[in-house]
């Protein structure tokens, strides 16, 4: 047992001592958790909400047949509920259905009124009230539709549809089907769980009649038989479905929809808990300065029976306090972070991945916990070596005067090649579970090895200093050559907070000139209009298409499809881009980064994947692959790999005429416009949008347009990113300040003599001004290099790993000056302003302490 006295002497005592360095130590770890917490709980709500609204879609089905992009023939159906175990088949048809006058769709989900009773009993149930209150409404008005609420030109909203359309019963939404404008009118607003996304319920004759989907399904949800095996009932399944038709779960179906998010997620997590970790090296550098000071304390703690092991128990007994703190005000503030985070930039903090999702924030006891033994636990690991050296001083020599800040340096070089090779291992190993955590992991041991190494840096340079008859030069050269050890404690933080920083600054600047760069090249013409996307329900028709290519001004044309395609019935359908291609020139239209040297074998198609779906699907050019595409299986030749940005699941372009024969889709997406050099691109965008028909939604854009959109996307995907890397940087301030003052103010009575030896207080403010210069520029250029090492491990291996990019390395070198300046500048002042409080006393008295 521990005297109470004891523990004010050798833990309360000291933090009141020094509140402003214990209120930063206590700040870092809160942000660390705040920030973490935060990240975490707005990605943890987004996921808890996919998978609902997922699993919304299937209600209470116990399997799914599900077909491709293109869907399957309705003839399966009949086959399907014969099956043995299958006591009920619910047959689905969904659209994505292109909103008039919002960007964007809606998922409309078609449905069989009785045959969903039995699996989706909110749909039933809000189809039973719907109908009865119209059928009410129509005994007053004589006029009123008598239909019911599920007839063929109704339709049920989702609660968040309903919200972010702001529309009631009664009134009408508009869909663009090719140019053509198709109006159902609003007969209910569904619960919040029969339908979690942004999307609305349709009888299943609506989804196939109005929006050209005849004779096919999407998916049928099976409910099985009592007692009934799902495993057999799977196999029996699989033996009569086509190649392109798979048999799914619900929870399969809902890990497919977090898929596309999760890497995007893990890295904001990632990063978040960059600051804690910096948080914990802020903990190190102060707890080892602190220690350092207290030497004598501990000595006569020792005179007085005070063991080792109990003195060891009290510093991590200080740590475990400032932990504690810490952690209670990151909890406090992460929640409140989360609430401010979910309400201004969403669900996917501004990356565009969760269309209409507005999640409510639900906090876990555990979840709580977790955080707070991570804010606690970084606190005591970044205190357990300062307090295992403290206690190992031997008491004789910590009781004599002398220079408390001296230490023996250890090189420690065979435990920093160590950290070296375990971090270049680490770079080398494949993705886990799809997550870069190798690379997150090599970037934490090179950090450490930075760390680790910099006493030894710091004498290598100033051993090879350039000499001056400065006086005060001379002395702030030796005093920190002489005290290497400890003087880089006061900057550790900084080199962690600062070369995390440069690493996102390089990556960031690297991927925003790529995509830069990406728009000019894969965007050649001088105007564009785009009806519908990918899967949607808005196109132009051929004839539309051509009659634009003969507007006066226009000198030729091109013309792209958007479409899906099945490589694996396991993976995610690839984007299909059908485009006018010069297939012997295809580097005009795309960036290519490999292309094929063998000549397309006979009687395969000629395709060029993206970056993605070579990585995905471990695809090389001039190999062979099988495509299902328009319900047709196709051999496929690949003949290059080439940069995309666009689609993270994957995309493969052909030839428009090549897709046409195949599918006979002959439906555009986009118009690529080349203008003769005198015309005029106002009055020909004003005659495009003539012959339109009144209303139709498009985009008619010029390049620059386009770029000008897709940086701003950019830059609001990022804008988490920037903060996260402001926190990191703050923390690393916090460590620089609290560790410099600390040193500086452990050398009064060093200031003492120099002032009796005739030192102005001018020119020790020129001597400190000097020691921060150097520490913060040492810092600084460590920071640099290690941040432009970590940089090439985010680039080349966590982003490619996470989203299957590559990118050109671009470093802003603009920002970087400015900021190792303005960090140079503020361990200058640092040190001048403590260097001010420390000879605040009578110069004499600080002298006399030794005596």
């Amino acid at each position: 047992m521990i005297p109470s006295l004891l523990i004010e002497a050798a833990i309360v005592g000291p933090m009141r001592r020094s509140p402003g360095r214990t209120l930063l130590a206590v700040l870092a770890i809160a942000l660390g958790v705040a920030l973490g917490l935060a990240i975490y709980l707005i990605n943890r709500s987004a996921a808890d909400e996919i998978s609902l609204a997922a699993r919304s879609l299937y209600g209470l089905a116990d399997l799914a047949v599900e077909g491709g992009s293109e869907g399957f023939d309705e003839d399966l159906y009949p086959m399907v509920a014969r099956v043995p175990g299958v006591s009920v088949a619910s047959p689905v048809v969904e659209v994505e259905a292109k909103l008039v006058g919002e960007r964007g769709a809606l998922t409309l989900i078609g449905l069989d009124g009785f045959r969903s009773q039995l699996l989706q009993p909110a749909f039933a149930a809000a189809i039973v009230s719907g109908g009865a209150d119209e059928r009410g409404a129509a005994d007053d008005e004589s006029e009123q539709d008598t239909t019911g609420a599920f007839d063929a030109r109704t339709i049920l909203l989702s609660a968040t549809a309903a919200r972010e359309l702001q529309l009631e019963r009664g009134e009408f939404v508009e869909f663009q089907v090719g140019v053509q404008r198709e109006r159902l009118r609003v007969s209910g607003v569904l619960p919040p769980a029969a339908l979690q996304e942004f999307g609305g319920v349709v009888d299943i004759a609506t989804a196939q009649w109005v929006f050209g989907r005849l004779g096919k399904l999407s998916r049928i949800n099976l409910r099985l038989a009592t007692g009934t095996s799902p495993e057999q009932v799977r196999a029996a399944l699989t033996s009569i479905l086509p190649a392109s038709v798979k048999v799914t779960t619900p929870g399969e179906a809902s890990d497919d929809a977090l898929r596309l998010s999760r890497a995007y997620r893990s890295n904001l997590t990632a990063l978040a808990l960059v600051a804690l970790f910096t948080g914990g090296f802020f903990v190190y550098s102060t707890q080892s300065l602190a220690a350092l000071r207290r030497r004598r304390e501990f000595a006569v703690m020792h005179a007085i029976g005070v063991t080792r092991s109990q003195q060891l128990l009290l510093m991590l007994s200080g740590s475990v306090i400032v932990g504690v703190l810490g952690a209670a005000i990151g909890i406090v503030l992460g929640v409140m972070i989360a609430n401010l985070g979910l309400s201004a930039l969403g669900a996917d903090l501004g990356a565009g991945y969760f269309r209409g999702l507005a999640p409510g924030l639900n906090v876990h006891i555990a979840e709580i916990a977790v955080f707070s033994l991570l804010g606690i636990g970084v606190a005591v690991a970044g205190a357990l070596r300062p307090a295992l050296d403290a206690a190992r001083v031997p008491t004789a020599s910590a009781l004599k005067a002398g220079d408390i800040t001296s230490g023996e340096i250890r090189p420690h070089g065979w435990t920093v090649l160590t950290l070296t090779v375990l971090a270049a291992i680490a770079v080398s190993l494949p993705p886990i579970a799809g997550l870069p955590l190798p690379g997150f992991v090599a970037i934490a041991l090179l950090l450490i090895a930075c760390v680790i190494a910099m006493p030894s840096v710091v004498r290598f340079v100033l051993r090879h200093a350039p000499r001056s008859s400065h006086i005060p030069y001379e002395i702030a050269i030796a005093q920190i050559s002489g005290t290497a050890r400890y003087a880089t404690l006061s900057v550790s933080s900084i080199i962690v907070s600062f070369s995390l920083m440069v690493s996102m600054a390089i990556m960031v600047t690297s991927f925003r000139d790529s995509l830069d760069q990406w728009t000019q090249k894969v965007l050649p013409a001088d105007l564009y209009v785009r009806v519908g996307y990918v899967g949607q329900s808005a196109f132009l028709d051929e004839g539309l298409a051509e009659s634009m290519s003969r507007v006066p001004g226009v000198d030729h044309v091109a013309y792209s499809r958007f479409a899906r395609a099945q490589l694996s019935a396991d993976r995610p359908a690839l984007t299909v881009i059908a485009r006018t291609l010069d297939r012997e020139r295809p580097d005009e239209a795309l960036w290519m980064m490999s292309t094929a040297a063998t000549d397309v074998p006979e009687g395969s198609l000629p395709v060029w994947i993206s970056e993605a779906a070579a990585d995905l699907f471990a695809i090389s050019p001039g190999d062979q692959i099988e495509l299902t595409l328009g319900g047709k299986t196709v051999a496929a030749s690949v003949r290059g790999v080439w940069r995309d940005y666009e689609h993270q699941n994957g995309a493969v372009v052909m030839d428009r005429n090549d897709y046409l024969a195949l599918t006979g889709d002959r439906a555009i997406n986009t118009v690529w416009f080349w203008l003769e050099e005198s015309a005029d691109i106002a009055a020909i965008g004003n005659a495009i949008r003539d012959l339109l028909p009144p209303g139709t939604e498009h985009d008619l854009r010029t390049p620059r347009e386009i770029r000008a959109l897709s940086l701003a996307a950019f830059d609001r995907t990022f804008a988490i990113t920037y903060l996260l890397e402001l926190v990191a940087v703050t923390i690393g301030l916090f460590g620089i300040a609290a560790g410099i003052s600390a040193q500086v103010l452990a050398r009064r009575s060093e200031f003492g003599a120099l002032r009796h030896l005739g030192f102005t207080r001018r020119q020790v403010a020129g001597m400190l001004a000097i020691e921060g210069s150097v520490l913060g520029t040492l810092g600084v250029v460590v920071g640099l290099l290690a941040g432009a090492v970590i940089s090439l491990i985010l680039i080349y291996v966590v982003n490619r790993q996470s989203f299957h990019w590559s990118m050109d390395l671009h470093a802003p070198l603009g920002l970087l000056a400015g900021l190792s300046a303005a960090l140079i500048g503020a361990a200058a002042l640092i040190a001048v302003v403590s260097g001010r409080q420390a000879m605040g006393g009578e110069v004499v008295r600080a002298v006399r302490e030794d005596w």
